[in-house]
């Protein structure tokens, strides 16, 4: 994160002005005792830190404080929609909560990634992706540092350059950058011997791979009057979700017959997931800043992650189905506890489909309350 802002200061003179402040001489105004605007907000952020970091030390604390914003949230909502709003803009408020609680049954279902996969993983799959990093019996040293540490020096370098006029020059060497990081990738996933945990990298990697075929995809749609609307792609979305979870569930029917199955069951899961994500993910936000009031974009962006909050207490709800404890000196019952996955993946998977079907259902209403906004 720190090198991220370094990236950023640095390249802020090459934003044209789209990172500056719209009046930056609020921010020097004297608001608290001898601290301008600006200095007061840095001040600010340090606290709430803290007091996140200390709500994070109880968890009964963060999911009160939780209930507790939810429902002023919902109190002011609706006195807002009542009072301040006229019948378009109410609409499109209501449009968007329809689209936010697509996004909590499309996140309650992602999360298990980090929760029930991960155990699943550790417990009834294989973990080497080719069979190569067994054959070494050696820990191999990660070669995917080296370009993850050079690459911000890449991007200020690159940025430099393109002031200069030089902007082939910088492509060229991003270029570079991620032709090495490629190359680091594929021999990783080769001898560096995964984990349940380290796996979890191939959500990130299905996103890189694929965004460049969405990035083509939808402009191609439009071009031809086939783009999906924001409803559609969230019902795909959730479709998506749900169908992920059978590779899961046929997983473990394999491990409940031969006690192990393959990782290549959880790699075909998360392409379709991620399939999904992108499906969905990119469109909520952008749906927050077109379909808010302009005066509560922000509250609405902070409602939406209220969602996504809630979306990861109610994964870890449903992870609990499969929790399991082994004591000391006993092995765990692989039968048993490929029936409780498998189980636990096929509920996963009619939820996805149940909630795609009513959000296909709904596309026609929620594009009506939208008026227009594509």
């Amino acid at each position: 994160m720190l090198l991220g802002l370094i990236v950023f200061l640095t390249g802020q003179k090459y934003l044209h002005g789209h990172a500056e402040p719209k009046n930056p001489a609020l921010l020097k105004e004297k608001v608290l005792g001898p601290l301008n605007r600006e200095w007061t907000i840095y001040l600010g952020s340090v606290l709430g830190v803290v007091v996140i970091w200390q709500l994070m030390q109880n968890t009964w604390t963060v999911i009160g404080a939780m209930h507790i914003m939810s429902a002023v949230l919902v109190a002011w909502f609706v006195w807002f929609l009542r009072k301040k709003c006229n019948r378009v803009e109410r609409q499109q408020m209501l449009s968007l909560v329809a689209l936010i609680l697509m996004v909590v049954v499309f996140f309650t279902l992602y999360e298990q990634t980090y929760g029930s996969w991960v155990a699943f993983t550790d417990r009834l799959l294989t973990t080497d992706l080719f069979g190569v990093s067994k054959a070494t019996g050696e820990p191999v040293l990660p070669w995917t540092i080296v370009p993850l540490i050079i690459s911000p020096l890449a991007m200020l370098m690159a940025l430099r350059l393109a002031g200069q006029g030089k902007l082939r020059l910088g492509e060229i060497l991003l270029g570079s950058v991620a032709l090495l990081m490629l190359a680091a990738f594929v021999r990783d996933m080769s001898f560096v011997q995964q984990t349940a945990g380290s796996l979890t990298f191939l959500g990130a990697f299905f996103i890189v791979a694929f965004s460049p075929l969405f990035s083509w995809l939808w402009p191609w749609l439009d071009k031809r009057g086939m783009n999906p609307s924001k409803p559609a792609k969230s019902a795909i979305g959730l479709l998506l979700a749900g169908l992920a979870f059978l590779p899961m569930a046929y997983a473990a029917h394999l491990a409940g017959i031969h006690g192990v199955a393959s990782v290549w069951w959880l790699v075909l899961a998360y392409g379709i997931l991620e399939l999904g994500e992108l499906s969905i993910s990119p469109i909520g936000l952008s749906a927050v800043t077109q379909l808010s009031v302009p005066s509560v974009v922000s509250v609405m962006m902070g409602a939406w992650f209220l969602a996504t909050a809630y979306s990861e207490v109610l994964a870890a709800k449903f992870g609990e189905l499969t929790s399991m404890d082994v004591a000391e000196g006993e092995t765990l019952d692989v039968a048993v506890a490929a029936a409780s996955y498998g189980d636990m993946f096929m509920m996963m998977f009619w939820i996805g489909i149940v909630a795609s079907a009513v959000a296909f259902a709904l596309i026609p209403l929620v594009r009506k309350g939208m008026h227009g906004v594509k």
